[in-house]
């Protein structure tokens, strides 16, 4: 689930059905099979960074060059929660 919800903006409740089934049903398409897929657009991305290990707000699809703000902070947010979510729990790890 990203960051901000709707629930915490005072959109809807947390427990509103609507809610929860949007967010059941998402969760049930993102989460299936496809971790190997997100680890390699995840090792990807890290190589578009720079010599400093940043990113800009935008990539060129084509030559990889970094156009945009830079550094740009909601990139590394990204980048940082994409990293916490495809490694392995402390109990895989050791």
């Amino acid at each position: 689930m990203p960051a901000v919800n709707d629930h915490e903006l005072g959109f809807i409740e947390a427990t509103d059905p609507a809610f929860a089934g949007t967010v059941a049903a998402i969760e049930g398409r993102l989460k299936r099979g496809r971790h190997q897929e997100a680890r390699e657009l995840f090792e990807n991305m890290l190589e578009c960074r720079n010599h400093l290990g940043l990113l800009s707000e935008d990539i060129d699809p084509d030559n990889g060059e970094l156009w945009g703000n830079f550094p740009q902070t909601y990139s590394m947010v990204g980048l940082i929660n994409s990293a916490m979510r495809l490694s392995k729990s402390w109990r895989e790890a050791f």
